[in-house]
């Protein structure tokens, strides 16, 4: 582990002493409602996290860490690859994740809190909040894909710093009083048969909305 990593890591998953009041955390996707393309057309899904909660205070709060697999938990006959995780500062990913069949497992990242007023001066406040995106590639066939983000880390699946400027955050689930939701996203693949102009379907067929997808369902870690 090398220092950034490990400063990183101390940073996200510090807990606040005494933090047992009520905390409602998410993890969930936004994906395309439909893919119409040949095999090998590739379509990207957006992971993010939503706090709520007595301790979360709109632009002085921030997402300190995630640790999530990105699991196929339909049509896994329908996806020949998966891409590892792609994000952007101030985020960093320092576990990328690497693909087993179609699903994405361990990717862990987070950011600095803003200590001392300049360490992370460019601490992202937002909530929710793009924690990263990876792309999945289509095989043959017709169905509907099914993700989900799953099995948090041992050590937390998303935390935040109540305070931006100070270290210590409340994690899900590990903390008292936290709950973490678990909400996946569903995208129709179709992939047309000889005769079908595929230029057609991929004029404009892949749309990424997001907002929360109407197919949503959700598992729910305590």
């Amino acid at each position: 582990m090398n220092a950034w990593r490990a400063m990183l890591a101390s940073a996200a998953v510090g807990g606040v002493s005494g933090a047992g009041l009520a905390q409602d955390f998410e993890m969930y996707l936004v994906a395309p409602e439909q893919v119409f393309g040949p095999a090998g057309t590739a379509y990207e899904v957006e992971v993010w996290g939503r706090f709520s909660g007595a301790s979360w205070i709109d632009g002085t709060s921030a997402m300190a860490g995630f640790g999530i697999d990105i699991i196929a938990t339909g049509g896994r006959d329908l996806v020949s690859d998966v891409s590892t995780a792609l994000v952007w500062n101030p985020i960093v990913l320092y576990e990328h994740g690497f693909p087993v069949g179609p699903d994405l497992v361990g990717v862990r990242g987070g950011q600095l809190a803003n200590l001392f007023g300049f360490l992370n001066p460019d601490v992202d406040l937002s909530n929710p909040i793009h924690l990263f995106t990876f792309e999945v590639t289509i095989a043959d066939g017709s169905g509907r894909v099914e993700y989900a983000p799953m099995n948090p880390a041992a050590d937390g699946g998303l935390s935040f710093y109540p305070d931006s400027t100070e270290g210590a955050s409340i994690i899900a689930p590990n903390d008292p009083g936290t709950t973490l939701a678990l909400t996946g996203a569903r995208t129709w693949i179709n992939t047309p048969g000889p005769g079908v102009l595929v230029s057609i379907g991929l004029a404009g067929a892949v749309a990424v909305r997001r907002d929360r997808p109407a197919t949503a369902y959700t598992n729910r870690a305590r």
